[in-house]
């Protein structure tokens, strides 16, 4: 593929992308309102109904300056924080599978990103996590993982075992943190969340994101310490931790996994 053809389809994407940023903001905030998504998007403040040149993903935002085209009160840059998280997770999907473009994969990861950024926006802004939205996402991307891995010749027992173990070590690895720090250390909803990346992953590339999502959490909660923007003890969010962790074991798990075994061969 020539350079100003990759570009042209990396541009698309990214377009793409957003739209389904738009979208994720509506699912998170509706979600946490516990109303109806097929509602048309309206200002938070004023309530007035939104037109489609108010719902351009980022650019209407920079346009309004980041106000209610109505009643003049700010806009969450949650907004175009989102949309743009979107778009970048779109081109690299789509990126790491140029030229051959396989479908399945592209399609996998890209969804399997986006439907985790639900629940990054709903942890950070008001430390919830939705069971049945998870659940949901972990059966569907779970099968959608598997299919992928049986039509690339893998065996069912190996991928079913895989997957079952990944879901009950993440889990139970949880649960112990837990009981044992009396509720302190993690969420419940976070015992949920990992289990479900670890039906979707498998064992062990959950196991790698899980590593990561240590270093992200225990370096950022560091920072926040050092800038004294928490206390300690005080509980921190640790979804964008996990999902963070998440992304780096499926673009680097592998390589990852195989400098293990070439290492302990």
């Amino acid at each position: 593929m020539e350079f100003f053809e990759a570009f042209i389809v990396l541009f698309a994407t990214a377009i793409v992308g957003s739209l389904f940023g738009s979208f994720i903001n509506v699912v998170a905030i509706r979600a946490h309102e516990n109303s109806s998504i097929m509602g048309r998007s309206h200002c938070m403040h004023c309530k007035a109904k939104l037109h489609p040149r108010h719902l351009v993903p980022i650019f209407s935002w920079l346009v309004q300056r980041g106000k209610c085209a109505m009643c003049g009160k700010p806009i969450s840059a949650q907004y175009p924080l989102v949309e743009l998280a979107a778009a970048l997770l779109a081109v690299i999907s789509v990126a790491r599978f140029m030229p051959e473009m396989a479908w399945g994969w592209v399609g996998f990861e890209f969804f399997f990103m986006l439907s985790l950024l639900i629940f990054v926006v709903m942890d950070m802004r008001w430390m919830e996590l939705p069971l049945e939205l998870m659940v949901g996402v972990g059966i569907v991307f779970s099968v959608w993982h598997m299919t992928l891995q049986s039509l690339a010749g893998a065996s069912t027992i190996s991928i079913l075992w895989s997957h079952a173990s990944g879901f009950a070590i993440v889990a139970l690895f949880f649960m112990f943190q837990y009981v044992v720090s009396g509720k302190r250390w993690i969420g419940a909803g976070d015992i949920w969340l990992g289990g479900v990346l670890g039906a979707v992953l498998g064992w062990p590339l959950v196991g790698i994101a899980i590593y990561f999502s240590y270093i992200f959490g225990g370096g950022i909660a560091l920072l926040l310490l050092l800038s004294k923007k928490i206390k300690p003890g005080m509980r921190i969010p640790f979804a964008p931790a996990l999902i963070s962790g998440t992304l780096a074991a499926l673009w680097w798990g592998p390589g990852v996994l195989a400098w293990i075994s070439h290492a302990i061969s």
